[in-house]
């Protein structure tokens, strides 16, 4: 029963475990340079996966460096930090921690991490439980000693308050090494994949080196045993039994990034901060513009796409971050600094459903001017011309960047911007590629952490039976990327290899009319029921149709895109002229 009462105190999601460690969310529209590089990092890294940017929570009591990632699914997740983190970690540092927390949410540990958290609360309770019935027994019969009717009833509750005081005393103990064994696991696999995300090691050694140097990853907080498992480094004070501990020692952990721990001595001590050195904006790296077209000799709507690129499928790459960096730098400043504000937040997604026919843009206009209030309506106007010469995949970005700003809106706000949003896509009675891709994004990302919706469980374990689903998916997305017949049926046949080794049987090329948005929408509506994956299977021979002539528009990468979100998989970003 405490196991429910517990998950029930946790269905916020990763800001109720931010809450409960004393973790404040991170204003986005902050100017404190500490926030703001913490703000940029989880940004970049978001955009690269595909992930919605999390919710940010700072731990300002805590000196020592340590962070966490936490919530049920990456809708709903929080990256938490401590000021050790943000105070004594150079840039590359911190990135490299920030990619360590990713890795946890893309590889599904958080949900698992919070049921851990639950389960161990309800078996501890036990425990206390038994204490509790100990003690207020001794009390009352201390007080009705000369009552011998109620001896055999005494002995009873003895015996259940002890079967409590053991099963709570040896499930706490097992669960405990258990929550070890996988905790340690995780973590090193987590630090493997924030070299893998970086391409630089020195990065994530470097902040287990200062944990050791400085005041360690101790977390003063009296609930942080609870979510030992959840952190960077480890958050005790004294070092635990190898079988107890939560994180393999530091050294260990170095040597597993392929440094000895005095490779870092001679390291520079302290923080960017301490020595006026902060970077807030990104790192110095070349960045490349989206209208140099020459990058790859391609054209400018179209994007370089290599067959390997699939698998970074649900995981982040070195090469993925250098893009979101090129596509955060290719965003003007000031949309930068209004998407991070509620209102400027909202008036972007207005913008990026603007339509480019005359009198359906006047349409909305109205919309916008009569349900907007004015504030929104002066913002949507200034902005509206630098929306609307984006590139696709800068938009994109805006949208995901607009997440946690839309987050803040209050239950009855978010109803009437739902409802602008269908009124402005609906308005000339049918929906294109990209409003499609925007209904999808808010409908994983947004829908689900207002409560809105309930996403399917993933009990389909098999394809055999989603024949037609994926017929109607390839087709569409062969559609999508050729008007030649031909090469849309060989692109469809690239598709279908991947699936037909899945067991769907032999699938079938179907004409556009059989492979439109509304049939899209009803096939994916099958596959959101599928297990993780199938799901990347999915994704993948969807790819393989896109790039069946070696590169991919903005159209496939759009569509790519609402496939992702329609069965919540995240998908980095492609399309790089």
């Amino acid at each position: 029963m405490s196991t429910i009462f517990k998950i029930a105190a946790l269905s916020e999601g990763g800001a109720a475990v931010a809450k409960s460690l004393g973790g404040k969310e991170v204003d986005s529209t902050t100017k404190d340079p500490r926030y703001r590089r913490l703000i940029n990092v989880v940004e970049e890294m978001s955009i690269a996966s595909g992930v919605p940017v999390p919710s940010i929570y700072v731990m300002e009591q805590e000196d020592g460096i340590n962070a966490f990632a936490a919530g049920h699914s990456s809708s709903n997740a929080t990256i938490g930090v401590t000021a050790g983190c943000l105070n004594k970690l150079s840039r590359s540092e911190l990135q490299g921690v920030i990619a360590h927390e990713f890795s946890h949410i893309l590889n599904g540990d958080m949900r698992l991490n919070i049921r851990m958290m639950s389960v161990l609360c309800g078996i501890l309770m036990m425990f206390v439980a038994g204490k509790f019935i100990l003690r207020g027994f001794g009390r009352s019969s201390s007080r009705s000693r000369s009552n011998s009717k109620e001896g055999g009833g005494a002995v009873f509750i003895i015996v259940v308050a002890l079967a409590l005081l053991l099963i709570g005393l040896m499930g706490s103990i097992m669960a405990r090494i258990i929550k070890a064994a996988l905790s340690r696991q995780r973590e090193f696999l987590a630090d493997a994949s924030a070299v893998q995300f970086t391409r630089d090691p020195s990065g994530i050694s470097g902040a287990l080196q200062k944990i050791g140097g400085f005041s360690g990853a101790k977390i003063e907080h009296p609930r942080a045993e609870e979510a030992s498992h959840m952190f960077f480094g480890s958050c005790y004070k004294k070092k635990l039994s190898s079988l107890f501990a939560t994180h393999s020692p530091i050294d260990e952990r170095i040597r597993a990034l392929g440094f000895t721990s005095d490779q870092h001595q001679n390291m520079p001590k302290g923080s960017e901060l301490n020595s006026g050195q902060i970077s807030v904006g990104e790192p110095q790296s070349s960045v490349s513009s989206f209208s140099d077209s020459s990058a790859h000799g391609s054209d400018p709507e179209r994007g370089f796409f290599e067959e390997k690129d699939l698998n970074q499928i649900g995981q982040i790459m070195a090469d993925q971050v250098v893009v979101a960096q090129r596509i955060v730098s290719e965003i003007d400043e000031s949309l930068i600094s209004l998407v991070h504000q509620k209102l400027g937040a909202l008036a972007i997604v207005y913008s990026l459903l603007i339509s480019e026919e005359e009198q359906v843009r006047d349409d909305q206009f109205e919309i916008i001017k009569g349900s907007c209030e004015d504030e929104i309506s002066k913002i949507f106007k200034t902005i509206l011309d630098q929306i609307t010469d984006m590139h696709s995949t800068e938009k994109i970005a805006l949208l995901d960047l607009a997440v946690p700003a839309l987050r803040r809106l209050s239950p009855e706000e978010y109803g009437q911007f739902c409802e602008i949003i269908n009124e402005l896509i609906n308005i000339d009675e049918q929906v294109d590629l990209f409003e499609f891709m925007i209904q999808k994004n808010i409908r994983l990302h947004l829908d689900t952490f207002f409560g809105r919706i309930q996403l399917p469980s993933e009990t389909i374990k098999t394809l055999s039976k989603l024949n037609h689903q994926s017929s109607v998916l390839l087709s569409a997305i062969a559609g999508f990327g050729n008007e030649d017949e031909l090469n849309r049926i060989q692109a469809f046949k690239k598709g279908a290899a991947v699936l037909e080794l899945y067991g769907t049987g032999k699938l079938k090329f179907l004409p556009p009319v059989n492979c439109g948005i509304g049939q899209m929408d009803e096939a994916l509506k099958a596959f959101e029921k599928c297990v993780p994956t199938l799901k990347k299977t999915l994704l993948i021979a969807c790819g393989k149709a896109a790039i069946s002539d070696g590169r991919i528009t903005s159209n496939e990468a759009e569509i790519l895109r609402a496939i992702g979100d329609s069965i919540g998989t995240p998908i980095p970003p492609f399309v790089y002229t």
